[in-house]
């Protein structure tokens, strides 16, 4: 081997460049194995095929469902500092020589790697991605009747008179701020003549099998829906199940959903006449888990739930929809019965699943428009919608709408006024502005707070001193006998650490590492053994037997009862799971998380933690996506630990998934 580069000649070369690239951490060790076993099973000495399979291997450890060719860089494929391999040949030769290879098959083929319109699949995912974009769009194209009266029940839905409206804005203030509605805002909208996006999006998911409702933090997605659910009721009965990937979002989805239906009880009151409230008490309140509503079968990957013997609904309901990776919602449409009605909600701009695929980035990505949305209905949907809402749309029809009738995105946050600053710092980042993301940091708002690192770290100390502060409001009470664990677990989340790494000082193990010394100097934990009074922990890996979830976070406490330590969770119901410590799954300690696990959470303050000096590993983590994931977990108050270089560089970086899935959705 030498440093200068050389053209692929034989598979030994590559074997031990295999071997190397895994030493630099270039590839892993399962894809060094998967591109020999690959080239070992189908008898394939190319040095080409080895390469490209180590590649494709790659791109799905990083979540992406394919490996498009046109992506590769001839001169480095492996993005080396001193390129040790090229490929000496151009795109439309090289595409003929991967379609050449015995185990590379066309669509419709039975070949374990698949190459379609330039991208190489292996055959599982190319499966996954082409059912899920079939029954999207077959049921895409189912449409239902709206009567007029479909339309007088929007009304009362969204048009509350001035004598109830300041009524219901106080309330509202008064609830978890993701079902808020701002009546007095609204009222004003319709009658200044602009779009009421939420009833907008009400009317659009009657009339649709599936109806996608997407928006950011604060933007109305449990009112609409639950608006939408008590519209529904009113024509018949109807079996509504409610989900969300984690047991977390699930219990904020319940939350939501209750809050929603006691202020729309109100709002409501003066139609009494018009409308049968009670199809409100028809509207359910329990979320489960996607694991949990498919029925887990322990030891297995499958599902109680399939093709064969479909869930018992008729409405389906998916929050946090930007969490589900391809292969769950293939298993998840596998499961739909075939009439069955769909509806996703989630933050499209939020981080992608955790593993492979960005689907809901998918289905809304025949949205964007340069760096905005728009809307895009057929000119005889458009026209359905102008009827039932009184809205004009003629500005958003599109010749080719795609599957764009299923599609609404709510814009207005009522969580972030227009000028507070977590608001505005979020849409900034959300548009990769470098001026309005200076602007922002720089415009003196109290919500937001910048801690420079600095060379001696004074920013870290300062960090974890304020945390300290933080944590103190739970960890002082743990011992008390008055306050129960719903409570003492409602305090700790009011405040939350993230990371955009795991490993190394500036990620979640150093941090817990260094906060835990700090909260024991201060007096509030003794962890002198494993399990002590007020740590937090974090599920790893799923337990079905004991109903605990990756990402479920409990706090350690005394159990009132037996008198002794007990792992305590808040579970979807409201209801507290205990367990006995040596009984959990894989934990760890969370007084930080990653930004990736806070997903579906919010926190009245957050502080996001950047590695000062990233590795091109951590760069590939350090996204726009998860700075506003980040950002707007906050509700009350955001700060960030960084070095500003490094802020404005993530920022810049988009997160782009691999994947043919928007293309079978929209053209």
């Amino acid at each position: 081997m030498t440093d200068s580069p050389s053209i692929l000649q034989s598979s030994q070369a590559v074997t031990a460049l295999l071997k190397q690239w895994e030493e630099q951490r270039l590839l892993t060790a399962l894809d060094r194995h998967f591109a020999q076993q690959m080239a070992a099973i189908h008898q394939e000495p190319s040095p080409l095929f080895l390469l490209l399979c180590a590649l494709l291997s790659r791109q799905l450890s990083s979540q992406h469902a394919c490996l498009p060719l046109g992506s590769i860089a001839f001169d480095n494929p492996l993005a080396e500092p001193h390129p040790s391999v090229r490929l000496n040949t151009d795109p439309a030769s090289l595409e003929l020589a991967v379609a050449n290879f015995a185990a590379v098959g066309a669509p419709g083929e039975d070949k374990p790697l698949i190459l379609d319109a330039g991208r190489l699949y292996l055959k599982r995912y190319y499966d996954f991605e082409c059912r899920v974009a079939r029954r999207l769009t077959a049921m895409a194209a189912t449409e239902y009747p709206a009567t007029d009266e479909v339309r007088r029940a929007l009304d009362c839905l969204f048009l509350p008179p001035a004598s109830h409206t300041g009524q219901a804005t106080n309330d509202a203030a008064q609830t978890d701020s993701e079902t808020q509605t701002d009546s007095e805002t609204q009222t004003d909208r319709e009658n200044s003549g602009k779009r009421d996006w939420q009833k907008v999006a009400t009317a659009t998911a009657y009339c649709r099998q599936l109806a996608v409702i997407t928006g950011g933090p604060g933007t109305g997605k449990t009112t609409t829906v639950t608006k939408l659910l008590m519209l529904l009721c009113l024509g018949s009965e109807m079996n509504i199940r409610l989900v969300a990937p984690t047991g977390k979002a699930a219990a904020r989805l319940t939350e939501s959903i209750k809050a929603s239906k006691q202020r729309l009880a109100k709002e409501l009151m003066p139609f009494a006449a018009e409308l049968d409230l009670g199809a409100i008490d028809k509207i359910p309140e329990d979320a489960a888990t996607v694991h949990r509503l498919l029925g887990v079968i322990p030891g297995s990957h499958k599902f109680r739930h399939h093709q064969d013997n479909p869930l018992h609904l008729d409405l389906l309901i998916v929050d946090e929809a930007s969490m589900v990776d391809l292969p769950m919602m293939d298993r998840l449409l596998d499961a739909l019965p075939a009439n069955a009605r769909l509806i996703l909600l989630g933050d499209q701009d939020q981080l992608a699943s955790v593993e492979a695929g960005a689907v809901l980035a998918d289905i809304c990505a025949g949205l964007r428009h340069q760096q905005d949305w728009r809307m895009r209905y057929s000119a005889e949907f458009a026209a359905t919608l102008t009827r039932l809402t009184g809205f004009d749309l003629s500005d958003c029809v599109n010749l080719a709408p795609g599957i764009g009738n299923n599609l609404c995105m709510l814009r207005h946050s009522h969580r972030f006024r227009g000028d507070a600053g977590i608001g505005v710092l979020a849409k900034a980042v959300n548009l990769s502005d470098g001026a309005a993301i200076t602007d922002a940091w720089n415009g003196g708002y109290q919500e937001l707070e910048w801690l420079e690192i600095g060379k001696q770290q004074q920013g870290l100390a300062q960090l974890l001193s304020q945390a300290c502060e933080h944590y103190r409001d739970y960890l002082e009470v743990v011992h008390r006998p008055d306050i129960g664990a719903e409570e003492i677990i409602a305090r700790y989340n009011r405040f939350r650490l993230l990371c955009a790494t795991r490993g190394g000082d500036f990620g979640v193990e150093g941090i817990n590492r260094q906060l835990t010394q700090v909260l024991k100097q201060a007096g509030l934990i003794a962890p002198q053994q494993e399990f002590y009074p007020g740590r937090p922990l974090i599920i790893q890996s799923n337990d079905y037997n004991l109903g605990l979830f990756n990402g479920d976070i409990g706090v350690i406490l005394p159990d009132r009862d037996s008198n002794r330590l007990l792992a305590h969770f808040i579970q979807a119901d409201g209801s507290v799971l205990k367990v006995l410590p040596a009984r959990l799954p894989g934990h760890e300690t969370c007084f930080a998380m990653t930004v990736h696990k806070s997903q579906g959470s919010e926190f009245d303050s957050v502080a996001l933690v950047l590695p000062p000096s990233p590795s091109p590993a951590q760069l590939q983590l350090l996204t726009k996506e998860l700075i506003y994931t980040a950002i707007t977990r906050a509700k009350q108050h955001f700060c960030c630990l960084g070095n500003s270089s490094v802020f404005d560089g993530a920022c810049r970086r988009l997160t782009r998934r691999a994947s043919g899935l928007a293309d079978r959705l929209w053209q």
